[in-house]
């Protein structure tokens, strides 16, 4: 694609989209929104007791729970409904929803398993007693007892649990948004598939095998996830691709036996400032990876174009209490850059400091890939970087013999989850479709982002299925996913069952041709 169409078409995402305009948007949201109105308790009822269920990633029994209640859920709406069990994997959800001379098939995507929950002691309320307040419990907005609650509820009160926004919101709000539609006599405009994946915050290492186990099933024109949070600003957002993410654990060895830090400072390697040795030769003070072979493509000017339109850098630096950026670069051109993150340090244990030499240390990784990076490249690039600092690689603990022999040995452990990054063209019919629709639901106001900085599975799907995709959150910036105090705002949980059913009213017709 040459400079002009570059920018040509990153203008046309950026405004109101030329063609016909789709029509009953509005008209959809609307019957959405008084839908809600009527029927706010009842949907709130819903989602309560959805994430009143246990659902972390690696407690399969829980996970089974979770899919029970969400086939029930979704065969309470004449939704056929399924477990698809993987061999050694937890189960997933499977619904499909025919529609009356429908020639295209939307499948919604969304995970129900959650992020353990951490120290509960972190959470103001218990994670899986779902909880409203009357706003963010940093400003001291108080506990709101549920039999008190009026509804409908405040824009600001928010209702706090594990998975409430990552991703049990958004399926409620995608159920409550064909409800509305049903209500309103408003027709879907293609058949439409549910995949609720229980195994994505455990990084899907069986999803492939899912997803080829039910090809057929699993068919369809477009992919819809409902993962992620919307822009800072209260915009809405509409993502077209997601980083990659490959994890590791570098363990670098010292002595046998802790040592005497007097007797043998200047003597005994020290693996902690061996460790952040390493780390200062993987990355650069601006963030830039400094790892030969570990380079990424250019994102085109379309994406660059777009990344500075689609988010909110002053509200993202804000909101985290950032001076400024590591990379210099505004945010959404920071994540079109593959990252190397440590997110963990460990040595010396915990306590009261010790003037002593260890005998390891370790550090936790990820690293986010960019479109065009593949794992075995980087796992291979990354190995190859430490054995240039004359290291020799083990994969497990070294004997003694070994300490005696090597200078420098570490020992690289890589996590079973991993993935590429996945990007949609917005010049695919159903990818423009969709644009022009959330274009039409939201006055414009849409920000249309290249790529999220976050990870999901989607390279799957493509790899497997063939399927192009969207990504629509519609949670709150600062829903404090993957944290303590996970929350959903109601103002943005209202407007996303709204966004939902102008989707499943008009996204799947009025596609142009290639």
């Amino acid at each position: 694609m040459n400079r002009a169409r570059h920018f040509l078409l990153a203008a046309a995402l950026m405004t109101s989209a030329a063609g016909a305009a789709p029509p009953d948007a509005q008209r959809a949201m609307a019957a959405a929104r008084a839908h809600v109105a009527a029927h706010e308790a009842a949907i709130v009822r819903e989602l309560r007791e959805l994430v009143a269920l246990p659902n972390v990633a690696d407690d399969h029994d829980d996970i089974r729970r979770n899919a029970e209640a969400l086939v029930a859920m979704l065969e309470q709406r004449g939704i056929e409904a399924r477990i698809l069990e993987t061999p050694g994997a937890p189960v997933s959800v499977f619904g499909d929803l025919k529609t009356p001379g429908a020639t295209k098939t939307l499948l919604f995507y969304a995970h129900f398993d959650g992020q353990p929950v951490g120290p509960p002691e972190r959470w103001v309320t218990p994670a899986f007693e779902p909880t409203l307040r009357a706003g963010r419990h940093e400003d001291g907005a108080p506990v709101i007892a549920w039999a008190d609650a009026k509804y409908p509820l405040p824009d600001q009160y928010r209702i706090y649990a594990r998975a409430v926004s990552d991703d049990k919101g958004p399926i409620v709000a995608m159920l409550a948004a064909v409800d509305a539609l049903r209500a309103a006599g408003i027709p879907l405009s293609a058949n439409l598939k549910f995949f609720l994946e229980g195994e994505e915050e455990a990084g899907s290492p069986n999803l492939a095998r899912t997803l080829a186990a039910n090809k057929e099933l699993l068919a369809s024109d477009l992919w819809i996830f409902g993962d992620g949070p919307i822009d800072p600003r209260g915009l809405p957002r509409l993502a077209l691709g997601v980083r990659g993410i490959t994890t590791f654990r570098l363990t670098v060895y010292g002595p046998v036996t802790s040592l005497h830090s007097g007797h043998y400072g200047n003597v005994a390697p020290n693996p902690a400032a061996r460790v952040a040795e390493l780390i200062a030769s993987m990355r650069a003070p601006d963030g830039r990876i400094t790892i030969a072979g570990l380079g990424a493509p250019a994102p085109t000017e379309t994406q660059l174009v777009l990344a500075r339109e689609a988010f909110d850098t002053e509200g993202m630096l804000a909101n985290a209490g950032i001076g400024a950026s590591e990379s210099g670069l505004d945010y959404g051109e920071s994540i079109l850059r593959p990252a190397l993150n440590v997110t963990q340090l460990a040595y010396g244990g915990t306590g009261a400091q010790r003037n002593a030499i260890d005998p390891e240390a370790s550090a936790g990784f990820d690293l986010r890939l960019t479109p065009g990076m593949t794992l075995a490249n980087a796992r291979a690039s990354v190995e190859a970087h430490v054995r240039a600092q004359g290291y020799v690689l083990l994969d497990r603990p070294p004997a003694p013999e070994e300490r005696r022999k090597h200078a420098r040995l570490a020992r690289f452990e890589w996590g079973q989850d991993g993935y590429p990054a996945a990007v949609a063209s917005p010049e695919h019919p159903a990818v423009a479709r969709v644009i022009e629709v959330l274009r039409e639901a939201t006055g414009g106001a849409v920000r249309v982002a290249p790529l999220m900085g976050g990870s999901l599975p989607i390279s799957a799907i493509g790899e497997v299925l063939g399927a192009p995709f969207v990504i629509a959150p519609i949670v709150n910036a600062d829903n404090s996913q993957h944290a303590p105090n996970e929350n959903l705002r109601m103002k943005e949980f209202r407007r996303g069952i709204e966004l939902y059913a102008a989707l499943l009213a008009e996204a799947g017709g009025g596609w142009r041709e290639p």
